[in-house]
């Protein structure tokens, strides 16, 4: 029978794995091992209830100087790149080093030098190679055994990136000659995070101009080996069985079912510092918006990073009538979605009035239901932020440019133009509906020009899946 191992490096995976269509898909038509860094029970419980053996996987950290080699081939692919995202993140490392004081900062300048050095194709994959060289002999060692004994097809990573565990068991197979497949975990990854070290023969990525994108920056890459299926974490958007009637979302949440709401989600404390700023003007705002039932605001926080300022805010509302903001049901050891946020969240954003975030993946969840969205191109009132800390440079970020030029949403420059803003998407909400669906339409488009936002990504993750195992199975027996 074939079989799969899912490697589960972060939480995450699971909410897109494991917790829609991918895993009963795929314990269907294969034997299925999971390998996770989440041991919780209660978690797990749906991996094992749709008959998936479960392994914990641990992880190690690698040498220093294994993790100087890596290090040193992130920064060289950040200047390659030169992203705005990595532009920002070198000028925040600069400043950090500067801070710490001389002995970090010629530290800091020497790896500047070296990065320089090899920022170019040849440099990096030249480090690729040694970086690769370098883990692949304690890879092998600690898992090297463990896939021999489970004699997978294929070995899978659920999430390339933010989840070092998952690097060890991919390359080990890669070794014994086991196909490997990885995916893409965001839209943003590719100009935003590091460079991909693990050699993978297979990617998945969220759609066609993904694909292209990461064939530009990585050309060895066979376009066959390439498969744009959609993000499995919108499904639960498009599955009518989520859909709560709005009554039901009020009583969970605290919301009055006669009122309409803005829901707020806040980014990481660190990313976006001083945000409880912005949450207050919003709350000001909607209290003096002259409208015929004045909004709620829901406030939803970002359960990795949420500042003491911003709690601190809450708690001054939390008897205010105008202001709700629920508990988050996240397992915070694994920053973790629990099953039973995933149907709350979605109402959430279904039966919301309008959004708002600084730059967010929220964004396109909210256009999908064709909801005005608010986007924040400028730092908190009363805020002191530099360029490199500031809220306007989410809205340049690589990813989010082409978002915020469509027209889809509104971009607030001030608070004065936010207030002008809350009052537009509340009252004139189809305003900019044709231009999200266009972006939409545009952006989850297949290499064949289907359309990928169609509530079906986690089956066909599953059957890419089923299909490149049973290929390599096959190969394997005209081999033999």
């Amino acid at each position: 029978m074939t079989h799969i191992v899912l490697v589960i490096p972060r939480g995450e995976a699971l909410r897109n794995f494991v917790y829609g269509a991918t895993l009963p898909r795929l314990t269907a038509a294969a034997r299925v091992t999971l390998l996770s860094v989440v041991t919780d029970d209660a978690l797990l419980e749906p991996a094992r209830r749709h008959g998936a053996a479960v392994l914990p996987l641990a992880h190690q950290p690698p040498p220093r100087a294994t993790a100087y080699v890596r290090g040193l081939a992130e920064n060289a692919h950040d200047r390659w790149l030169w992203s705005a995202v990595m532009r920002n993140s070198w000028s925040v490392r600069h400043a950090r080093a500067v801070a710490r004081g001389p002995a970090a900062y010629a530290r800091r300048r020497a790896l500047d030098v070296a990065a320089r050095l090899f920022g170019h194709r040849p440099g990096l994959a030249a480090l690729t190679r040694l970086e690769r060289a370098a883990q692949a002999g304690d890879a092998v060692r600690r898992f090297a055994p463990l896939l021999r004994d489970l004699e997978p097809d294929l070995v899978f990573n659920g999430s390339h990136i933010h989840g070092p565990a998952g690097g060890p068991p991919l390359r080990a197979a890669h070794r014994l000659g086991i196909r490997t497949a990885g995916f893409i975990f965001s839209w943003d990854n590719l100009t935003s995070r590091s460079r991909i070290f693990e050699p993978y023969d297979d990617e998945l990525v969220w759609h066609q101009a993904m694909a292209d994108q990461l064939r530009g920056l990585y050309p060895e890459i066979p376009a066959r080996r390439v498969h744009a299926v959609g993000t499995p974490q919108f499904d639960v958007h498009l599955d009518p069985s989520t859909a709560w009637p709005r009554a039901r979302l009020c009583a969970e949440t605290g919301l009055e079912p006669a009122r309409p709401y803005v829901l707020y989600t806040t980014g990481i404390d660190r990313h976006f510092p001083e945000e409880h700023r912005h949450v207050a003007a919003v709350i000001r705002h909607l209290k003096a918006l002259d409208l015929p039932t004045r909004p709620q605001l829901l406030v939803r926080t970002y359960v990795k990073g949420t500042s003491d300022a911003m709690r601190a805010l809450l708690a001054d509302h939390a008897d205010d009538p105008d202001v709700v903001s629920p508990p988050v049901a996240w397992e915070p050891r694994w920053q973790t979605p629990l099953p039973s946020d995933q149907a709350l969240y979605s109402n959430l954003v279904r039966h919301c009035a309008a959004g708002i975030n600084a730059a967010s993946t929220v964004t396109l969840e909210l256009l999908l239901f064709g909801k005005p969205v608010i986007n924040l191109d400028f730092d908190p009132p009363g805020a002191a932020l530099g360029w490199d800390d500031g809220f306007p440079r989410h809205i340049r970020f690589d990813h989010f440019r082409p978002v915020a030029a469509s027209g889809a949403t509104w971009v607030a420059t001030s608070d004065a133009h936010m207030r002008r803003c809350l009052r537009e998407a509340l009252t004139q909400p189809a305003m900019r509906r044709g231009a999200a669906r266009a972006l939409l339409g545009a952006m989850f488009r297949g290499a064949n020009g289907e359309d990928l936002l169609d509530g079906q990504a986690g089956a066909r993750v599953a059957d890419v899946l089923l299909r490149l195992a049973r290929r390599a199975q096959r190969g394997r027996s005209t081999a033999a």
